[in-house]
């Protein structure tokens, strides 16, 4: 049986379960309590030593990053979210280097300093707020530039690329960064968001927080 450890609000571990549904795998979903520290729990060490979510034990091969699990999701199944082709998956790497370590590391200063730190009373970090901001407003024009000349990210087909930036991009509404300047990429993202692969998860990013609120 397949499990994948995960958050709610890790926007990486939501990625692997996009995949996950996508390709209609079956699997035992385990949350891990990050606030509670169970990342660092021996039991959960055990899975994955650098303690981070999202990891995944397939019937005893553990695996963890993200990106890697996704992939082999894919080659798993044989499926065209990661296509077969030398220059085909050539593309999609690209897309999904760019959006991880380019748009990933603007976004994860944003969701750090704007959702994480208050909730965790840490001194909010306005030097790394206002740089995340900042490459944000440089990367997302090349995202939205891409999205006006093609259907999805990396072409014509949906594409792991694609589940990568729907998952960065998760946090989006919760920390007020305003998509709606980019139409194509806004339109992109609101017909992913309607399919069986997203809602399976959640209705939006950071439910289980206001879940939390209401008790």
């Amino acid at each position: 049986m397949l499990i994948i450890y995960g958050s709610d609000l890790s926007s990486p571990a939501n990625k692997v379960r996009f995949v996950a549904n996508y390709l209609g795998l079956q699997y035992e979903y385990k949350k891990i309590d990050l606030g509670a520290g169970e990342q660092r729990k021996p039991e959960f060490l055990n899975i994955n030593p650098v303690g981070k979510v999202p990891a995944i034990n397939d019937d005893g091969f553990i695996l963890s990053e993200s990106g890697a699990i996704i992939r082999y999701f894919a080659d798993k199944v044989g499926s065209s979210l990661y296509p077969k082709g030398l220059k085909e998956r050539a593309l999609v790497d690209q897309e999904m280097d760019f959006l991880t370590l380019h748009v990933g590391g603007a976004m994860q200063k944003v969701v750090f300093n704007r959702l994480f730190a208050p909730r965790r009373k840490i001194v909010i970090d306005e030097r790394a707020l206002e740089e995340g901001i900042g490459f944000l407003g440089r990367f997302l024009p090349i995202v939205e530039k891409k999205l006006s000349q093609t259907s999805y990210v990396a072409g014509k087909v949906i594409t792991l690329a694609d589940m990568t930036l729907l998952a960065t991009l998760d946090p989006a509404e919760i920390t007020n960064v305003d998509l709606n300047v980019y139409p194509c990429l806004k339109k992109w993202r609101e017909n992913l968001r309607k399919q069986d692969f997203y809602t399976k998860c959640y209705k939006e990013y950071g439910e289980s927080l206001k879940e939390t609120a209401k008790t």
